[in-house]
């Protein structure tokens, strides 16, 4: 993830759809807060997870579904030293629009909107987990198999599992619409990190770019993220370094200064911390085959 609003392009802009497989920790360590625009379900293979969406956090465990809609904040997390294998699907719902089309106007476009709220987290036995894996299942396999011209069954497997969804919304409560404005302004101070998390970054200033009070932004920061600011920021650095660790042929040390830590002894002792591994053997670690 390179922004705390991801812009990449998941699927080809013809066709925004795409399935991703991961693995934790062996692909990956976790995605640290982010949005997008984009629909997600996220499905457990195999082990648990923890998947936090808004302020909350859930525990996926094998076969369990996670359901994110567009624009949401959320997050990846190792659950303990547990592993997970899982995929998530991403799709923009206007693949599944049409011009003066009922069914954007009264289902889809309202769950895009925040309008209605769908369930976050589907438990294997959930009546609608039932419901709605053989589809999922079925896309994760149509992206395996590699055939071309797929894109109808694809469309019909979405079609399906939004239907299944559509029956289990709730309308936006006025609770949920306070706290969604909330997070609007919150994004442009995380949004802020991304862009500037190399550099020094006082509450003061991060609080300023959501035109709050350095006092009410850190409660509300610490409420809506489940997480202090201060720890927040060098977690995102930590995880942007283990990121560069594994992707850039650079010293350590020049990670380290490049993600916002000016003391090398302090990143290495915080970054064990998280991670278990000095980040030299994160480094050298084997890479997944």
């Amino acid at each position: 993830m390179s922004a705390i609003h991801e812009t990449k392009q998941h699927g080809k802009q013809s066709f925004p759809y795409t399935v991703y497989g991961g693995r934790l920790p062996e692909w990956l360590s976790g995605f640290p807060l982010h949005w997008h625009d984009e629909m997600e379900i996220i499905r457990v293979t195999k082990g648990s997870m923890i998947v936090g969406i808004q302020n909350k956090d859930y525990i996926l465990n094998e076969g369990d579904i996670a359901l994110i809609q567009p624009q949401l904040i959320h997050c990846i997390k190792q659950d303990g030293n547990r592993k997970a294998h899982y995929f998530n699907i991403l799709f923009r719902l206007s693949l599944l629009y049409g011009n003066n089309d009922v069914c954007a106007d009264n289902y889809l476009h309202p769950i895009y909107t925040g309008e209605f709220i769908i369930p976050k987290h589907l438990p294997i036995n959930d009546a609608l987990n039932i419901s709605i894996s053989p589809y999922i299942r079925r896309l994760a396999e149509i992206t395996l198999s590699g055939k071309d011209r797929q894109e109808l069954m694809i469309k019909s497997c979405l079609f399906a599992v939004m239907h299944y969804l559509s029956s289990s919304v709730e309308p936006e409560s006025q609770k949920d619409q306070q706290q969604r404005n909330l997070y609007d302004k919150l994004k442009k101070s995380l949004d802020y990190i991304r862009e500037h998390y190399a550099e020094e970054i006082t509450v003061e200033r991060a609080a300023s770019i959501s035109n709050f009070s350095a006092s009410h932004f850190s409660k509300m920061f610490r409420q809506l993220t489940g997480s202090p600011f201060n720890k927040y920021l060098i977690n995102y650095r930590l995880e942007t370094a283990a990121k560069k660790l594994t992707e850039e042929n650079a010293a350590v040390s020049e990670i380290a200064f490049a993600c916002g830590f000016n003391n090398l002894s302090y990143f290495t002792r915080a970054f064990r911390d998280k991670y278990g591994m000095t980040p030299h053997h994160y480094k050298n670690k084997t890479p997944p085959g």
